[in-house]
């Protein structure tokens, strides 16, 4: 068991030897939550929004010089899409 202070606005340092433990680096996320008097913090896995082939895919789409400067409609973007 690690003893950790309240600092300042309420911040703790999670101890090294936890920080091994549980593989967590700085600027990830942990989820909080209470089990009666208990903190229990989790490690969160964030999954990305769009797949590195769908992003690679709309900037194919975005790049394309006869597609600059016009807004484009739903349907010529699936056309676009579809091509790719």
């Amino acid at each position: 068991m690690s003893l950790v202070k309240i600092k300042d606005k309420y911040q703790v340092t999670i101890p090294e030897d936890v920080r091994e433990k549980i593989h967590c680096e700085v600027g990830e996320l942990l989820s909080i939550t209470l089990h009666g008097d208990e903190i229990v913090l989790k490690p969160m896995v964030v999954e990305e929004k769009y797949s590195e082939e769908e992003i690679d895919t709309l900037e194919k789409i975005f790049k394309s010089p006869h597609n600059r400067g016009r807004i484009m409609s739903a349907d010529e973007f699936k056309k676009h899409q579809e091509k790719l």
